[in-house]
């Protein structure tokens, strides 16, 4: 997202917003209310996570997750902001430079062309702010045990670091900063 301008930037939030309304049309036009529903409540819990994530005070880190998925990556992600009291115990650009090395890293070890995706939750946590990574999809065989040891590796950056599994279709993480 380097350099976007606000039209830039609106024009792919205007993006995504078409595409949501094209589905419930569509699916008003077949008739499938509950599917428009659940449709209308995503949109709901997604614009409530946003406006939590943006409300945080960490403007580097919003807009790295804000956009992620609007440049292409051989994985999405979605993210829950657990703590509405916000104030998280992170510098802002640190916590940037790092979630974005954690991306680069996933996505050299990812298999293109898959459904690869990762979910992110945070909160203030006692002894700092505490992440969990989850992902599903596919990781390179060749690359699993390099998955295992760079996310424990992250002990340099962070305070505590949990490794709950990790497999070529799965892995979870728990980090606090």
């Amino acid at each position: 997202m380097d350099n976007w301008t606000i039209v830039e930037v609106l024009r792919h939030a205007r993006h995504d917003w078409m595409n949501k309304l094209q589905l419930i049309k569509g699916n008003i036009a077949l008739k499938r209310l509950d599917n428009v529903e659940r449709i209308m409540d995503e949109m709901i819990v997604e614009a409530q996570q946003e406006s939590r994530l943006s409300n945080l005070k960490l403007p580097h880190f919003a807009e790295t997750l804000l956009t992620f998925n609007w440049e292409p990556h051989l994985f999405q992600i979605d993210f829950e902001v657990l703590d509405e009291s916000g104030g998280l115990t992170v510098k802002d650009q640190l916590l940037s430079t790092w979630i974005q090395a954690f991306f680069k890293k996933l996505e050299s070890m990812v298999v293109p062309y898959q459904e690869n995706h990762l979910s992110i939750s945070f909160e203030r946590y006692q002894e700092g702010t505490r992440f969990e990574f989850e992902f599903n999809g596919t990781i390179k065989e060749t690359e699993l045990q390099n998955v295992n040891q760079w996310l424990l590796r992250q002990e340099t950056i962070v305070k505590k670091v949990n490794v709950k599994e990790v497999s070529v279709s799965y892995f979870s993480v728990e980090y606090v900063l």
